[in-house]
C-alpha cells in the first residue's frame, strides 16, 4: 500500500497503547489511553485525530494503535464514531474524561472538592474495570450498573454540571425519543433521587458509599413495597469449645413480644468442629420466608443459636474410636455424615439433649434497611453459656433485656460466623434475580411461625407449630428433683404414633417424635421449645398430642430401666369441628402405673386433658386403668395453627359446610358471615368465595338468595380492598382468573346491580350500603365479565339475540349510573364519588365484553352527567383514569375522550381551584399523544390546540414562579408547540376573529417565551429540557415572525415589534445556548441534536430589523444595547450578519427629522431637515459597551470584525463617511482598553488593574464622557484604598473635583458619586471631595499636598460662605498638619525603573519603561520581589544596556529593573534658592512632585588604570521623563522622554565631593535639628572620608588630575580643576563642625574611633590647607543654622499657650529678647541673640528656656554695684576660628514685660536665685491658699533638688584637640568672642561683656545625666547701649542621679550680699509648658528659695573684662591649643572672604 485510503469503518476507533512523542512532519503527540478516530490509512500509518482536540489532524504510526470495534452514527454536524460497548461504560469513559479535566484544576485550586472528585473517580474506574470483564452475574451486573449511574450522577451535582436523564433501566434517555412532559418528569425524578443521594452520603460521611449504602436502588425500592420478604443467613462457621456433639438452632426471635419469629434451621455439628453433613461444608445456608413489611418494621429482632449438647448428662472425655466418616441414608440420597455420633434422622436413646448456651445478635437494622446486608460480609455472633441452673431461655432473656455487646473476656471468641442478606419477593422472584444465592446450593426454608401477609390460592398450608413452654413436677419417693424429659408423639385415635410428622426445624429430616431438653434436678422446667407438627388434613381430625415424661438418670445403667413416670395429651380437634385454639393450654398430668397401663391402650382419651375440661368434667380425681391424675403436676404448651383447610371460626364453619345445612338456614349462615373477622375470612377466601356462588348457581331458577349473596360478596369485596387487607387484592384477581366457574352469575350480579343504582335513597342507611357496593364497582365487573367469558368458552358462539340481551342488560347499566350522577341529593353524594373513582377500573375487563366507542360514551355521558360544581375533583380524577386506560390508545374512543377533557380542564383552569389535577391530567394527555403506537395524533393536537392552548398560555401568564405547578404548566405548552406542525400554526393564526385578538395572542405569547428564557422555570442543572424548550421556542418563533412581519407592519404595530425584538435577542443571549461555556463533550453533543440555534435566531431577527423600512426610527437608540449584547456572542456568522444593524441604525438616526414632529418625508424633500449625525447612538454604543465588555462579553476577534465591517460599510458612505470613521475608531480604541481592563479585573495584581482603569478614565476623558470618567475615577480610588494607597487615592478624588466648581448650582447627574449620594451643589461635593482628600493625603503623610487643599477651603470660608466655625476646624488642622511637617519622620520613597520587554506581558506593558514609586522604607531587592510575583515567568536583565530586537519580539518576559534618582523640579529649585530652608522641608520636595529622574551607568574608556580607577571611569547618565508628576494617581507611570549623556572622570569625582559635602552638611543639620538621632551614620560617614581605606579618598583624584600631564592633555577641564580643589578646601571645614558633633555624643565605648578619626583628619587638614588654603564653611549654611535656632526658640516658646496671665510668656520673651524700642519699659534693644537650645517638640518634653534681663545700669533696690561699660559686639560666626568654646548649659534671663529700673517693684530679681530655685513669676494677684503653697513649695523644693544633683565636664578641657570651636550653632555651646571658658565652673555660667573684658563660658557635659544626647548653650548677647545686659538661657533635661553640693555653691550663696541684688518679688511665666522643667511651677518666696550667691571670682571677672578687637586671630595649630591662647586671641572685624564662583558645569545637548 503505497497511497493513502479510506479507513474501513469497522477500524475507524482506535486506543493508543504508547506514547507518540515523533517530531516529524504532521505528526500528532499522542498519550496512552486516548482515542483516536482513523479517517485514512496507509501501509504502515493512520491520518486522523485525537478525541481530546478534534481540530487538529495528523498522522501516527499503526503499530502504535489496539482497533477497537465501533459503529458510524449520522449526526446533523457529520459522522460520530462510537464504540462498540456498553452504554453505561461509554458513559462512564466520557465521564472520567471530563472529570478529570476539572479535577486537575481543582487540585490546582486547592478547592476542597478535589478529594471527593479522586474518589469517585477512583471507584468509576475500578466499577468500569469489572463491568469490562464480562464475568459478573445478571443480579451483579444489574447493582454495578445501578452503582455506577448513582455515582455518576453524584459527581455532576457535586461538580455542578447538568443533571443526566436515564430511563427505567438506567440507561441515558433520548430527548427525541421522549415527550416534553416525559422528559421533565424523569428531570424531577432524578433531581430526587440525586438529593436523596447526596443527603445520604452526608449523613454516613463517605462519597464512596454512593450507589452502595449511600444510595437506596430504585429496584430495591420497588421492592420493598412488595409484602413477601427474605432474609438469607448463611453460616459461616461455629467455634465452641464443648467436647461434644450439638445441635445448633438458628431462628429469628421477637424480643419484645419473647417468641420466635420463624421455624429453627438446624445445624449438628460435631464435637471435631465442623457440620455432621459433610455434603453441608460452605453451604449452611437458610432462607426465612413469609416475611411481611410489618415484620420488618418490628421493632427488635434477634438473630438467635440455641446451642445443644447431645451426649451423656456430664461432659466426658472424647472417644476418638467413636470419630469416623460414614455414609448414611437420608431420604433416599447418599450424605457424608461423620458416625459415632448423633445421626440425622433420630437420636440415639442413650444420649440426651443438655442445654449448653446461647449466641443472638440484633439484625432489627439489617432487616429494616437502615443497614446494607451482604452475603460477602461475615458477622460475629458471640456465645454464652448457660449455668447449671439456668434454662436456654433465661439466659436469652438475661442477654437481652441488658442491651450491653458481649466482651471479649466473657465469649472467649467463642460464636458464630454469619453472612446476612435481605432479599425481597417471594420465592420465584428471588430465584430469578439470586440465582447464586438460591440456585447454586440447596438453601433450608424456614417459614415464619404463622401465615404470611398474603395467602394465595395456590398456596396450600396445614402446619401446627407447638411449643413447649414449661412444666411442674413434683419429687415423688425420689430425695431430689427429677431430671424430666418430654416426649413428644402424634397418636391416632388407635393410640398408635404417627410417624414423621415432628419437624425440628429445616436442615434436617421429619422424626417420629421429639426429645425435649433435660434440665439436671429441675422440678420447674421452662424449656420454650418450639417444633412444627406437619400432620395430613385427612387424619389431623382423628388425632392427638401425648406427651410422656422421663426421669433420666445421670447413671447410664439406671437410665437405660428407666420408663415414663406420667403423660399428658390433647386432641386436636374440639367437639364443635373447629380446631385447637391458638393459645397457652395447661394439660393434666396422669401418673403412670405400667403395672397397670397397656401401652396399646386409649383409655386416657376419655380422661379430661386440660385443667379447663377438669372443671366441665365435675370429678375432681378423674382415673383409668392405671392412669391416677396428679393435681400438682402440670404441663403447659402453646399452639399455633397455620392452615388453610381447618378454621377455629363457628360461624365461617357454618358457611363452608352450607351443603349440609337446610334451605332455611343459608339466610341466617349468610348473615353471619359479615360479622366474621375479617383476618379468619381473607385466610378461607377462595373457600368462602366458592361456597357462595355455589349457592347462588345452586338457586338459579330463583331470586331467593341473590341479594344476600350479593350483600355477602359486597362485603368481602369490601374486606380485601380495605388498606388493611390490601395485600390479598392479588388472591382475589388470581382467584377470578384461575378458580372462578359461576357461568351464569353474570345475570344474576348485573340485574342486582342494576336495582342497586335505581334504588331510592331515603336514608343515610341506605346511602352507606350504595356507597359499599360503588366501591365494590371495579370486581363486581370482574365477577360480571369473568362470567360472562366463561358463559362463552362453556358454549360456544352465541347468537345475536344472547349476546344483545348481554349488551342491553350492560347498556341500561351504565344509563342507570348516568341517571344517577344526575341526582343532587346529599345522601348520594359519596355515592356519586365512589361510582366516578371506581368505573374506570372497570374499563381493562369492560372492553373485553363490549364495544370501545359504546363504552365510551357511555362514560363520557357518566362524567358530563354529574351537575356543574359538584365533585370537581373527582372529575378530574375520573378522566385522568380514562385518560389512562386502554380506551384513550384508541383515535375512534380518543376523539370522544378527549373533547371532555379539554373542556374540563378549560373550566378548571380558568376558576380558582383544581389546577393541580387539571395540569395533571393535561401532561398525561400530551405524554400520550407523543407516543407513535396511538395512531394519528393530527386532530388530537387541533383540538388541544384550539381549545386549551390560549388558556394555558393566560394561566402560565397569571401564576407565580414559584408555584410548583409552573413547570409541569410550561411542559404541556412546550408539548402543544412541539407536536404542531406547520399545518396547525396556519390554522391557529388564522382561526382569531379579529385582528386585535390575533395581535393579543402575540403579545401573550412573546412575553411568555421572553420570561422562559429569561428566568428559566427549570433548574439550571436541566440542560435537556431547557435545550428542548429553546428548540420548540425557536420554531415557534419563527412561525410568528412570519405572521408580525406580513400582518403587523402595514398598519404598524410598534409594542408587537418591540416584543419581539426584545424576546429573540433575549433568547440569542441566553446562558443556556453560549456554546462556548461548554464542555466539548457537550457542545458536540448539542450541535448534533439541535444545531448552533444562537445563530438561526439571530439570522431571523436580522430579517425582520430590515423589514422595520421606516419604522426602525422607533428603536434608535433604545435597542443600541440589546443589539449590541447580541453581537458581542462569540459566533462569527451571527456577528457577520447582525453587526451591520448598526451602520443601519447610524442612517436612521443620520436621515431622521432634526426637528421632532417631522417625517421622513420633510427630509427627503430638503435635506436640510435632516439630524446629521448620529450621537445618540454613539452615546449609547459607548455606554453599552463599557457595561458588556467588562461583563465579559466582546473579545479582541469583534473588535476587529467591527473595525473592519464598519469601515467597510463607512468608506462606501460619501455622507457619513468622516462621522462614521471617526466612530469606528473611537469604538475600537475603547474596546481595546476594555478589553485590557477586563483581561485583568479579576487578577490578583491590583497594580495592572489601576493602569488599565486610568487608561479608560484617560479614554473617557478624552471623548467627554464625563458619567464613565467618574465611574472609573472611583474604581481606581476604591483599588488604591484596597493596597493602602493613601495618597495616590486622594490624587484621584481630586480628578474628580477638579470637575466641579465653588458655586451653588444644582449638581447634574452627569456629576453625581456614590460616595457622597445626598449633596445637591457643586460646591458640597467638592467641600466633601476635598475634605476626603484631606484625609488621604493626611494618612499618606502628604500634609504638603493636604495644606493646599486645605487653603483652597479657608478661602472659601472666610470669604464666599463666612463659615467660621468651620474655619476654625480648618485652621486647627492646619496647624497640626505643620507641625507634623516639622516633627514627625515620615520615610523617604525610592524611585525604580522597570522596562518590561517581550510579548508576553500585556498589550499595555510590552516593551515599555516606566518608574515606580516604591512603598515606605521599600528597597530594590524587595521591589524586584514585589514584581517577580506579579510576573513568575518572567526573566531578570542583569545588565542596563537596551535589549534587541529579538527580545522585544520574543513571546517571552524580560524585566530590567534598577534604582533611579529623583531630580528636584525646576519650579521648587527657584522657590528654595538663596533661603534658609529647614531640611525636614527640604526632603519632602526632593522625592515628592517629581517628573524626571536619572540614574547611571559606569564604564572605563580607554585603558584602565589597575592602581587608580578614577582616572578612566566615566559615567552613562539617563535622564528620564515621565508623563505625570509622582505621585499621582498611579504610583508609576510611562517614560515619555529619555535622552543619555556622558560624564568625565573629572565631572564624576566632582559631583562625588559635591554629593559627599551634601550629605555632610546634611548630617550636621540633622544633629543639630534633633540631637536625640542616632549617631551611627555620621561616624560611618566621617570615619569613611578622614580614614578612606576603600577607595584611598581624595589622593587618588589628585593622582589623577591635578598632575601636569592631566592639565596638559585636558587643557579645557582648568575650570573643572580649580573646582575640586576648592571642594576639598570646603570639606575641612565641614569635617571640623562634624567631628565637634560627633565629639559631643561619642561615649565611652567610641572613644577610640573618635581619637582615630580625629589624628586621621588632623592629618587631612594639614595637608589640604597646605595645598589648597583655609576655608570657612559656606555663610549660607551658617544663617541656615542661625535659623534654625531662632525657630527652635521661638517654637520653644510658643508652646506655653495664650498671651496673658501667668503662662504667658511667649509673647513677652520675643518682646524682651528682641529690645522692642517702641515700648516704654524696654531695658535695651538686643539685636539678633544667638542663643540655640535643644529642641523637643513633644508636650512631654522636660526641657525649658528661661530667659531673665539683668539691668547692670539702673542699680537695684538694695543699692548693688552698677555696671557701665562699653560693648562693641562681634556677630559670632557659626564657624569661626576665633569663636570661643561654648558651654553646653545655656542660660538666658530677661525680666517680665513692663518693668524698669526706676520701678522698685520691677526690679530684677537674681538669675542665680531663679535657676537655682526654680522660681516661677506670678501674677499681682496673689490669691492662693495654704494648701496651694504647700504643694507648690514640695514642687519646688523637689525641683530645686534635682537642679542640684547635676553633673558638668568641660568640653573645652585639657586633652582637647579643638578648644576653639564654637558649639553654638549645634545647639551644644554658643557665644561670640567675648566669651570666657571656665573649666571647672558649676552648672550655671552667666556671661557678663563689657569694654576689653573678656567673657567667661562654663562648658558643662555633652551628656545629660539620664544618657540621652540634650544639649545647652550659653550665650551672651551684647549690646552698643551703656545698659549690660547679662542673659542666660537654660536649657537642660533634669534626672536627678544624686545630691550635689560643690564649693562653688557655698562660696554663691555666702556672696548674695555682695553681688548684685534683685529683688524676688517680681513674677514671670515660664516658657516651657512643661511641669517638670525648671521654674515651670507655681511657688512663693521663702527662705528656703533665697538662691545661693554668685561666687565672687565669676562677678570679678564679669566686672572687668577686657574689650575684644574686631581682627580675628590666625588659628593656632591644634596640638598647642589652650585656654589662654583662645582668651587672648586676636581681634579681627573682618568677614571672611566669600569663597571662589562655582564654575558653571556644561550640561550635553539633550
Amino acid at each position: 500500500m503505497t497511497h493513502w485510503i479510506p479507513t474501513p469503518e469497522k477500524d475507524r476507533l482506535g486506543v493508543v497503547t504508547y506514547n507518540v512523542q515523533h517530531d516529524g512532519a504532521y505528526c500528532l503527540k499522542l498519550e496512552v489511553g486516548d482515542t483516536v478516530h482513523n479517517l485514512c490509512q496507509e501501509e504502515f500509518w493512520y491520518f486522523g485525530y485525537s478525541v481530546r482536540n478534534r481540530a487538529l489532524k495528523g498522522i501516527y504510526p499503526k503499530s502504535f494503535i489496539h482497533i477497537q470495534e465501533s459503529f458510524i452514527e449520522k449526526t446533523a454536524i457529520g459522522e460520530q464514531v462510537t464504540a462498540c460497548q456498553s452504554p453505561v461504560v461509554q458513559e462512564v469513559t466520557s465521564v472520567l474524561r471530563e472529570w478529570g479535566q476539572i479535577g486537575q484544576e481543582l487540585y490546582r485550586t486547592h478547592d476542597h472538592k478535589w478529594r471527593a472528585v479522586y474518589l469517585l473517580m477512583r471507584d468509576l474506574m475500578s466499577n468500569r474495570s469489572k463491568m469490562l470483564t464480562g464475568t459478573l452475574t445478571l443480579d451483579e451486573l444489574r447493582e454495578l450498573k445501578h452503582a455506577l449511574t448513582s455515582q455518576i450522577d453524584f459527581g455532576n451535582n457535586l461538580l455542578g454540571l447538568d443533571m443526566v436523564v436515564r430511563d427505567e433501566q438506567g440507561n441515558i434517555l433520548n430527548p427525541d425519543s421522549a415527550s416534553v412532559v416525559q422528559l421533565y418528569r424523569h428531570h424531577e425524578q432524578a433531581s430526587q433521587r440525586i438529593k436523596k443521594a447526596v443527603a445520604s452520603s452526608s449523613n454516613i460521611n463517605g462519597i464512596s458509599s454512593i450507589g452502595g449504602n449511600g444510595l437506596i436502588n430504585p429496584t430495591k425500592i420497588k421492592l420493598a413495597n412488595r409484602h413477601s420478604h427474605m432474609f438469607f443467613v448463611a453460616v459461616r462457621n461455629f467455634v465452641c469449645r464443648v467436647g461434644e456433639d450439638t445441635e445448633l438452632l438458628l431462628c429469628l426471635y421477637d424480643a419484645k413480644e419473647w417468641k420466635p419469629l420463624t421455624e429453627n434451621y438446624v445445624l449438628r455439628w460435631s464435637r471435631m468442629g465442623l457440620s455432621m453433613d459433610l455434603d453441608l461444608l460452605g453451604n449452611m445456608r437458610v432462607l426465612y420466608t413469609d416475611l411481611g413489611s410489618r415484620d420488618l418494621a418490628r421493632e427488635r429482632i434477634y438473630l438467635v443459636c440455641y446451642v445443644i449438647r447431645v451426649g451423656n448428662m456430664d461432659i466426658r472425655p472424647e472417644d476418638p474410636r467413636r470419630q469416623t466418616t460414614s455414609a448414611a441414608s437420608m431420604g433416599g440420597s447418599s450424605r457424608r455424615t461423620i458416625s459415632g455420633t448423633l445421626p440425622n434422622n433420630s437420636a440415639a436413646p442413650e444420649f440426651l439433649r443438655r442445654p449448653c448456651g446461647i449466641a443472638c445478635m440484633d439484625v432489627t437494622d439489617y432487616l429494616s434497611g437502615r443497614l446494607e446486608t451482604d452475603e460477602e460480609k461475615q458477622h460475629f455472633v458471640p456465645f454464652i453459656s448457660c449455668s447449671d441452673r439456668d434454662s436456654l431461655d433465661g439466659t436469652l432473656r438475661r442477654l437481652i433485656v441488658s442491651g450491653r455487646e458481649i466482651s471479649h473476656k466473657e465469649h472467649k471468641n467463642q460464636g458464630l460466623w454469619v453472612s446476612l442478606r435481605l432479599l425481597h419477593g417471594d420465592m420465584k422472584q428471588v430465584s430469578e434475580e439470586h440465582p447464586a444465592l438460591v440456585q447454586v446450593a440447596q438453601v433450608a426454608v424456614s417459614r415464619k411461625l404463622g401465615f404470611p401477609e398474603i395467602i394465595l390460592p395456590g398456596d396450600v398450608r396445614h402446619d401446627l407449630y407447638l411449643t413447649l413452654s414449661s412444666g411442674e413436677f413434683s419429687r415423688g419417693s425420689k430425695s431430689a428433683d427429677k431430671n424430666v424429659e418430654v416426649t413428644a408423639r402424634v397418636c391416632n385415635e388407635k393410640g398408635k404414633p404417627i410417624p414423621g410428622v415432628m419437624h425440628l426445624g429445616s436442615g434436617v429430616a421429619a422424626q417420629d417424635e421429639y426429645r425435649s431438653v433435660v434440665y439436671y434436678h429441675e422440678d420447674k422446667p421452662r424449656w420454650s421449645e418450639t417444633f412444627k407438627i406437619a400432620i395430613p388434613i385427612d387424619e389431623f381430625y382423628r388425632s392427638h398430642l401425648k406427651f410422656t415424661f422421663k426421669h433420666r438418670s445421670s447413671n447410664e445403667a439406671k437410665d437405660r430401666t428407666e420408663k415414663p413416670f406420667a403423660l399428658s395429651y390433647v386432641k386436636l380437634m374440639q367437639d364443635n369441628g373447629t380446631t385447637l385454639m391458638d393459645t397457652q393450654h395447661e394439660l393434666l398430668v396422669y401418673k403412670v402405673d405400667h403395672r397397670k397401663l397397656d401401652e396399646n391402650e386409649t383409655a386416657y382419651l376419655g380422661l379430661p386433658s386440660t385443667r379447663a375440661d377438669l372443671v366441665e368434667h365435675g370429678s375432681s380425681k378423674p382415673s383409668a386403668a392405671g392412669l391416677t391424675i396428679n393435681t400438682k403436676d402440670s404441663l403447659l404448651i402453646g399452639t399455633c395453627l397455620c392452615s388453610t383447610k381447618l378454621t377455629q371460626n363457628v360461624e365461617l364453619l357454618g358457611l363452608l359446610k352450607y351443603h349440609s345445612s337446610q334451605s332455611q338456614q343459608l339466610p341466617a349462615i349468610l348473615s353471619s358471615l359479615m360479622k366474621v373477622d375479617g383476618e379468619e375470612v381473607v385466610k378461607f377466601l377462595q373457600d368462602v368465595l366458592d361456597a357462595l356462588f355455589n349457592i347462588l348457581m345452586l338457586n338459579s331458577d330463583s331470586n331467593i338468595f341473590d341479594r344476600s349473596v350479593f350483600d355477602c360478596l359486597v362485603f368481602i369485596i369490601g374486606l380485601v380492598t380495605d388498606r388493611k387487607y390490601e395485600h390479598f387484592k392479588p388472591v382475589l384477581d388470581v382467584y377470578i382468573k384461575d378458580n372462578f366457574s359461576a357461568t351464569l352469575a353474570y345475570k344474576k350480579l348485573l340485574v342486582v346491580l342494576n336495582d342497586c343504582v335505581q334504588s331510592d335513597v331515603t336514608t343515610k342507611l341506605q346511602g352507606d350500603d350504595l356507597l359499599r357496593v360503588m366501591k365494590a364497582l371495579q370486581y363486581l365487573f370482574k365477577f360480571v365479565v369473568r362470567s360472562r367469558q366463561l358463559f362463552v368458552n362453556l358454549h360456544g358462539e352465541v347468537d345475536e339475540a344472547g349476546d344483545s340481551d348481554f349488551e342491553s342488560l350492560l347498556l341500561n347499566l351504565l344509563s342507570s349510573m348516568s341517571d344517577f350522577m344526575r341526582r343532587n341529593d346529599g345522601l348520594v353524594l359519596l355515592a356519586q364519588g365512589a361510582c366516578l373513582k371506581y368505573i374506570p377500573c372497570a374499563i381493562p375487563d369492560l372492553v373485553l365484553v363490549i364495544d370501545e366507542q359504546q363504552l365510551s360514551t357511555s362514560l363520557a355521558d357518566i362524567v358530563t352527567s354529574v351537575p356543574v360544581g359538584r365533585l370537581n375533583n373527582q372529575k378530574m380524577m375520573t378522566l385522568n383514569d380514562m385518560v389512562h386506560s386502554q380506551l384513550f390508545l384508541k383515535p375512534e374512543c380518543r376523539a370522544i375522550i378527549l373533547p371532555v377533557v379539554v373542556k374540563r380542564v378549560k373550566e378548571l383552569l380558568t376558576g380558582p381551584q383544581e389546577v393541580e389535577m387539571s395540569v395533571t391530567v393535561m401532561c398525561d394527555v400530551m405524554q400520550i399523544l407523543y407516543r407513535k403506537d396511538v395512531g394519528a395524533t393530527h386532530n388530537d393536537v387541533a383540538e388541544v390546540m384550539a381549545n386549551g392552548l390560549r388558556t394555558i398560555i393566560q394561566t402560565i401568564i397569571s401564576i407565580d414562579r414559584e408555584d410548583p405547578f409552573v413547570g409541569p404548566l410550561v411542559s404541556v405548552m412546550l408539548s402543544i408547540f412541539r407536536q404542531m406542525t406547520p399545518h396547525h400554526y396556519r390554522n391557529y393564526l388564522g382561526h382569531f376573529a379579529t385582528r386585535s385578538d390575533l395581535l393579543d395572542f402575540l403579545i401573550e405569547i412573546l412575553m411568555v417565551f421572553k420570561d422562559l428564557v429569561a428566568k428559566h422555570v427549570y433548574a439550571p442543572d436541566w440542560a435537556q429540557m431547557i435545550l428542548l424548550q429553546n428548540s420548540i421556542v425557536l420554531k415557534a418563533l419563527r412561525f410568528f415572525s412570519h405572521t408580525i412581519r406580513d400582518r403587523f407592519s402595514n398598519p404598524y404595530e410598534g409594542q408587537l415589534w418591540n416584543n419581539y425584538f426584545f424576546c429573540a435577542i433575549t433568547y440569542v443571549c441566553q446562558p443556556a445556548l453560549q456554546l462556548e461555556s461548554f464542555t466539548q463533550t457537550k457542545r458536540r453533543q448539542v450541535l448534533a441534536r439541535y444545531r448552533d440555534m444562537r445563530r438561526e435566531m439571530g439570522f431571523e431577527i436580522r430579517t425582520m430589523w430590515f423589514n422595520l423600512g421606516q419604522h426602525k426610527i422607533n428603536f434608535v437608540p433604545a435597542m443600541v444595547g440589546q443589539f449590541l449584547e447580541m453581537t458581542l456572542l462569540p459566533e462569527t456568522e451571527l456577528r457577520k450578519a447582525t453587526i451591520p444593524i448598526f451602520f443601519d441604525m447610524m442612517q436612521c438616526e443620520f436621515y431622521s427629522p432634526r426637528v421632532q414632529g417631522e417625517a421622513y418625508s420633510d427630509t427627503k424633500r430638503d435635506s436640510s431637515h435632516i439630524k446629521g449625525n448620529f450621537q445618540e447612538v454613539e452615546n449609547k454604543l459607548i455606554t453599552q459597551l463599557d457595561v458588556l465588555v467588562e461583563g465579559g462579553r466582546g473579545d479582541e476577534h469583534y473588535k476587529d470584525l467591527f473595525q473592519s465591517l464598519m469601515t467597510e460599510l463607512c468608506e462606501k458612505h460619501s455622507t457619513m463617511r468622516e462621522q462614521g470613521l471617526k466612530l469606528v475608531r473611537t469604538v475600537t480604541r475603547l474596546m481595546e482598553r476594555l478589553l485590557e481592563y477586563r483581561s485583568i479585573i479579576t487578577d490578583e495584581n491590583r497594580e495592572n488593574r489601576m493602569s488599565c482603569t486610568v487608561n479608560l478614565l484617560n479614554f473617557y476623558q478624552e471623548i467627554g464622557r464625563k458619567e464613565m470618567y467618574i465611574r472609573y475615577l472611583n474604581k481606581l480610588c476604591d483599588l488604591h484604598l484596597e493596597c493602602d494607597n493613601f495618597t495616590e487615592a486622594a490624587y484621584t478624588l481630586q480628578l474628580h473635583a477638579q470637575l466641579l466648581r465653588w458655586s451653588d448650582e444644582p449638581l447634574p447627574t452627569l456629576l453625581l458619586t456614590s460616595r457622597h449620594p445626598h449633596t445637591a451643589s457643586h460646591r458640597q461635593l467638592k467641600e466633601a471631595l476635598c475634605l476626603d482628600s484631606i484625609d488621604l493625603f493626611d494618612r499618606g503623610k502628604m500634609w504638603e499636598c493636604a495644606l493646599s487643599l486645605c487653603k483652597e477651603l479657608v478661602r472659601q470660608y472666610e470669604e464666599e460662605t463666612y463659615d467660621y466655625g468651620r474655619l476654625g476646624a480648618l485652621l486647627n488642622r492646619m496647624a497640626t498638619l505643620y507641625d507634623h511637617i516639622i516633627h514627625q519622620l515620615r520615610p523617604e520613597p525610592e524611585y525604580f525603573r522597570v522596562a518590561f520587554y517581550g510579548r508576553g506581558f500585556p498589550a499595555f506593558l510590552q516593551n515599555k519603561i516606566f518608574v515606580f514609586r516604591g512603598k515606605e522604607y521599600e528597597r530594590l531587592s524587595d521591589f524586584a520581589n514585589r514584581i517577580m510575583l506579579q510576573f513568575p515567568n518572567a526573566e531578570t536583565m542583569n545588565r542596563l544596556t537596551p535589549p534587541d530586537q529579538e527580545i522585544m519580539d520574543s513571546p517571552q518576559q524580560y524585566l530590567q529593573m534598577n534604582k533611579v534618582d529623583p531630580m528636584l523640579s525646576a519650579e521648587d529649585q527657584l522657590r528654595f534658592a538663596s533661603k534658609p530652608v529647614s531640611e525636614q522641608i527640604l526632603r519632602f520636595y526632593r522625592v515628592n512632585r517629581v517628573q524626571r529622574f536619572s540614574f547611571s551607568r559606569p564604564f572605563h574608556r580607554g585603558q584602565r588604570d589597575s592602581d587608580n580607577a578614577f582616572s578612566s571611569m566615566w559615567l552613562e547618565r539617563t535622564v528620564l521623563t515621565i508623563s505625570h508628576q509622582l505621585p499621582g494617581i498611579l504610583r508609576w507611570f510611562p517614560v515619555e522622554e529619555s535622552y543619555v549623556f556622558e560624564l568625565s572622570p573629572l565631572q564624576f569625582a566632582i559631583e562625588t565631593m559635591e554629593q559627599t559635602n551634601k550629605s555632610l552638611t546634611e548630617l550636621i543639620l540633622a544633629h543639630r535639628a534633633d540631637p536625640k538621632l542616632a549617631l551611627h551614620p555620621l561616624s560611618m560617614k566621617l570615619n569613611g572620608i578622614v580614614d578612606a581605606a576603600v577607595n584611598g579618598g581624595i589622593s587618588n583624584y589628585e593622582k589623577a588630575f591635578f598632575t601636569e600631564r592631566y592639565s596638559l592633555e585636558h587643557p579645557e577641564d582648568k575650570e573643572l580643576v580649580s573646582q575640586l580643589q576648592e571642594l576639598f578646601a570646603l570639606q575641612i571645614p565641614l569635617l571640623e563642625a562634624a567631628l565637634v558633633v560627633h565629639r559631643s555624643r561619642v561615649n565611652q565605648a567610641m572613644q577610640p574611633l573618635q581619637q582615630r578619626i580625629e589624628v586621621c583628619f588632623q592629618q587631612m587638614r594639614v595637608h589640604v590647607e597646605s595645598k589648597y588654603g583655609r576655608r570657612d564653611v559656606d555663610p549660607q549654611l551658617e544663617r541656615q543654622m542661625e535659623q534654625l535656632t531662632r525657630n527652635q526658640r521661638q517654637s520653644t516658646q510658643s508652646s506655653g499657650g495664650g498671651s496673658g496671665g501667668p503662662y504667658a510668656l511667649h509673647n513677652r520673651l520675643s518682646t524682651n529678647s528682641t529690645g522692642d524700642a517702641n515700648h516704654p519699659d524696654t531695658l535695651h534693644h538686643l539685636s539678633a541673640p544667638l542663643t540655640l537650645s535643644t529642641s523637643n517638640p513633644t508636650p512631654t518634653s522636660r526641657l525649658s528656656t528661661l530667659s531673665v534681663t539683668l539691668n547692670s545700669t539702673g542699680g537695684n533696690a538694695g543699692g548693688g554695684p552698677s555696671h557701665n561699660t562699653q560693648t562693641s559686639r562681634h556677630p559670632s560666626s557659626l564657624f569661626s576660628r576665633t569663636s570661643s568654646q561654648a558651654v553646653l548649659s545655656s542660660l538666658s534671663f530677661s525680666l517680665p514685660s513692663g518693668s524698669s529700673a526706676s520701678n522698685p517693684s520691677s526690679s530684677s530679681i537674681s538669675p542665680v536665685k531663679m535657676l537655682t530655685t526654680g522660681h516661677r513669676f506670678r501674677s499681682n494677684k496673689n490669691s492662693a491658699n495654704n494648701a496651694e503653697k504647700k504643694l507648690r513649695d514640695k514642687e519646688n523644693k523637689q525641683h530645686r533638688d534635682s537642679f542640684r544633683r547635676l553633673s558638668s565636664s568641660s568640653m573645652g578641657g585639657r586633652g582637647s584637640h579643638f578648644p576653639s570651636l564654637s558649639l553654638a550653632g549645634f545647639g551644644l555651646g554658643g557665644g561670640s568672642t567675648n566669651s570666657v571658658s571656665v573649666p571647672s565652673s558649676p552648672a550655671v555660667v552667666v556671661s557678663h561683656s563689657g569694654n576689653g573684658a573678656s567673657s567667661n563660658a562654663l562648658g558643662s557635659s555633652a551628656h545629660s545625666l539620664d544618657a540621652s544626647s540634650s544639649s545647652e548653650t550659653v550665650s551672651q548677647l551684647a549690646s552698643p547701649e551703656t545698659t549690660s545686659t547679662v542673659v542666660i538661657e537654660l536649657t537642660q533635661q533634669l534626672t536627678a542621679k544624686r545630691p550635689l553640693r560643690s564649693e562653688a555653691v557655698k562660696e554663691r550663696r555666702s556672696s548674695t550680699a555682695r553681688g548684685p541684688s534683685f529683688n524676688g518679688d517680681h513674677h514671670g511665666v515660664c516658657s516651657s509648658p512643661s511641669q517638670n522643667s525648671v521654674a515651670s511651677t507655681m511657688s512663693s518666696s521663702s527662705n528656703e528659695d533665697i538662691p545661693p550667691p554668685l561666687p565672687a571670682k565669676q562677678m570679678q571677672n564679669m566686672a572687668g573684662c577686657a574689650s575684644i578687637s574686631d581682627i580675628p586671630p590666625e588659628k593656632p595649630p591644634l596640638p598647642a591649643v589652650n585656654l589662654s591662647e583662645i582668651k587672648e586671641g586676636g581681634h579681627g572685624g573682618g568677614a571672611p572672604p566669600p569663597p571662589p564662583k562655582k564654575p558653571a558645569r556644561p550640561l550635553p545637548p539633550f
